[in-house]
């Protein structure tokens, strides 16, 4: 009788015991993935691009250009058979191979520069670069939404002597930071850029932008869309629809670039990813997932790509911290072992409210905050290094 009752509670306690570590395990998997709700409503107002620089004819809708044809994708039809050829594919590759991370001597370290190239002169480019390359720089982000008002003007002898002044300005600025170790990435965009009758300023900029790099010897290192259609004034009642015009074109910009070697970023806020639960998840091409994970699945098709995340806080760690705003969507990526890159924005413009720029701190308390990040992140096989807003106010802190 003492022997069944023993038995009995070493089966009780096994039970309980098993149930016990299967709660730890799943626990365990919960918090190791770190996923959190982000739902600050200030990201939803924050912006990259400078209002003060963008030229006019980035803004405006020009319908004299709304039936240019560029190379657009085909229409996939067999939705379900093409994901699951990727799936395996992917699978597949998980097991031949072990993503390897970003070296940190390989990281990038960018930073945005908004004056427009033609009013930029050579001492102050020479300046602004080798002060850059002073503080670790190897990455410049260059503005060049100007072009456009060059490509909407009527065709003729004039539009194309301003092109050459135009681009032997680029060719300058390319030559000088090369010369500093320093790579070079075209950066354009606006909130509308993926509506309706906007789409050829994205275009004509990546053509322009390819052309470039087909007749110059110092060239472009990449492209990169800067387009935050979440603050177009219909975007709370249309978020859906919105953002499917935005992940399109992204879509349709890597088949354009699908012979060129540009690399291509995407810069986003911090909340496209679906454990944000900020955005609905709506569908494109066959499948229904969030604004992120559509974008990490297209930009997957292009080599060098990355994606590149506006966490802006003057705080690394702790609740609403920059890793912590930025961890759902590095978790993301990590789980779905994407080659795409992540990389984490922060701000030292004078922009409110206060906590998320470094602007009024000291560089000493900027490069600390940064450490922790790169410390935190170090071994993540997606991140891909650090951008800094922008270039101007980064080289003012002290």
């Amino acid at each position: 009788m003492r022997k069944k009752k023993q038995t009995k509670n070493v089966k009780k306690y096994f039970v309980i015991g098993m149930g016990l570590i299967l709660s730890v395990v799943i626990l365990n998997s919960v918090f190791k993935d770190g996923y959190i709700p982000h739902q600050n409503i200030v990201d939803t107002k924050i912006s990259l691009y400078s209002d003060k620089h963008i030229t006019p004819k980035a803004i405006e809708t020009n319908p004299t250009f709304k039936n240019i044809a560029f190379d657009i994708p085909p229409k996939e039809k067999n939705y379900f058979f093409i994901h699951q050829i990727a799936a395996v594919f992917k699978s597949f590759k998980s097991v031949i191979s072990q993503k390897e991370k970003t070296e940190k001597n390989q990281r990038e370290y960018g930073s945005w520069i908004w004056t427009p190239i033609m009013q930029m002169t050579p001492d102050y480019v020479e300046k602004t670069l080798s002060d850059a390359k002073t503080n670790g720089v190897n990455v410049i982000y260059l503005s060049i939404d100007s072009y456009l008002d060059i490509f909407t003007m009527e065709k003729g002898a004039e539009r194309e002597r301003q092109k050459d002044i135009f681009t032997n300005k680029l060719k300058d600025f390319i030559t000088r930071a090369n010369a500093k170790g320093i790579a070079v990435d075209a950066e354009a965009g606006w909130r509308n850029w993926a509506e309706g009758d906007n789409i050829y300023k994205g275009f004509a900029i990546v053509n322009y932008v390819k052309n470039f790099n087909v007749t110059n010897q110092n060239k472009f290192r990449g492209f990169q869309y800067d387009v935050e259609p979440y603050l177009l004034d219909d975007y709370e009642e249309n978020k859906e629809t919105i953002l499917r015009n935005f992940v399109e074109l992204v879509d349709k910009t890597v088949y354009f670039l699908k012979d060129s070697d540009l690399y291509f970023s995407v810069v986003v806020p911090d909340f496209y990813d679906e454990k944000d639960d900020f955005t609905p998840k709506f569908s494109y091409n066959g499948k229904k997932e969030s604004a992120f994970k559509h974008l990490l699945n297209i930009l997957e098709k292009k080599e060098n790509s990355s994606i590149i995340i506006m966490s802006y806080r003057n705080f690394a760690e702790g609740d609403d911290g920059s890793i912590e705003v930025s961890n759902n969507e590095m978790q993301t990526a990590k789980k779905g072992k994407y080659d795409t890159k992540i990389i984490i924005a922060q701000e030292t413009g004078d922009f409110p409210p206060p906590y998320i720029t470094f602007h009024n701190t000291s560089k000493k308390y900027f490069d600390n905050e940064l450490k922790k990040i790169n410390n935190t992140f170090d071994d993540h096989p997606s991140f891909g290094g650090i951008a800094v807003h922008y270039v101007n106010a980064f080289l003012a802190l002290r």
